[in-house]
């Protein structure tokens, strides 16, 4: 096991100093410049330093490998048994809030996750069944496994935007306007998206089953909606740490501004030039 003052005096001034700010935080430094090392050092401080309790401690990444990276250099630095239990990808965050309300999303207890495989076999089931009752001429194999993934990134891109199936076909021209490429097949693709959204959604809640996007659509809706809700969640948490914040989207933003809101603790890195938005 290391120490605080092993983890702080392995950076630079500059991070040293950033890792110990309080308040809301923003750090912006190029690539391979120690973001991460940063954000595990701003963990350890607030544990050590500030006297944070870890299990008051929220950290979060993109990917199930970062998340681990950042368990096992906090985990060295600590102790295992001293570590925050909440760090994890934002979907494996939202699940655990939707684990514990599974009705806020119309789902029951026990509810099964389909993976981006799932998501897209269930399009197709709605793609073919609209062309056969719509009389629309059939697609070429190719064509309709093109049409399939991109009406599906549509459908989780709504979702990123917190857009529910009963809003799309009202805002699809903006999503066509500003995501779109301007070409025919992509403007049919929304339009397909917005109309297939809502039974898509309702097969997900007859057959008790989220996606990726309803993992944190669904509790940032309900904290957006219900004041007490958001209160019980942001009341968990005395700090909140986000690593790669230049890829957040609407959804993932909101999520993060309300569980901090009350204590103001959001401490985030990032690299604006690498920002896939």
């Amino acid at each position: 096991m290391s120490s605080v003052n092993d983890v702080l005096h392995g950076l630079t001034p500059v991070q040293r100093e950033a890792a110990q700010q309080e308040g809301a935080v923003v750090v912006l430094a190029g690539a391979g410049t120690g973001k991460t090392s940063t954000l595990v050092g701003g963990v350890v401080d607030r544990i050590e330093r500030r006297g944070i309790s870890a299990h008051r401690i929220l950290a979060v990444t993109f990917t199930n490998k970062a998340a681990q990276e950042m368990r096992d250099r906090i985990g060295f630095a600590l102790g295992r048994e001293r570590s925050p239990s909440w760090i994890g990808t934002f979907h494996a965050h939202g699940c655990r809030q939707l684990r514990s309300d599974p009705d806020i999303a119309f789902l029951r207890t026990g509810f099964d996750i389909c993976d981006a495989e799932d998501s897209r076999r269930l399009v197709r089931r709605l793609l073919l069944r609209a062309i056969e009752e719509d009389a629309l001429d059939p697609l070429p194999g190719d064509e309709l496994g093109k049409r399939v993934k991109s009406i599906t990134n549509h459908i989780a891109m709504f979702k990123d935007d917190l857009v529910l199936p009963e809003q799309a076909a009202a805002v699809v021209k903006t999503f066509k306007d500003r995501h779109g490429t301007g070409e025919p097949d992509d403007a049919m693709a929304w339009e397909m998206a917005a109309a297939l959204y809502p039974a898509y959604q309702a097969i997900l809640r007859e057959t008790n089953t989220a996606d990726f996007g309803d993992l944190l659509l669904w509790p940032t809706i309900t904290m957006l909606r219900d004041e007490k809700y958001r209160l019980d969640w942001a009341h968990r948490f005395d700090a909140v740490l986000a690593d790669e914040f230049q890829d957040v989207n609407r959804l993932q933003f909101l999520w993060l501004k309300l569980l901090s809101r009350d204590h103001g603790e959001l401490f985030a890195v990032g690299d604006d030039a690498q920002s896939i938005l």
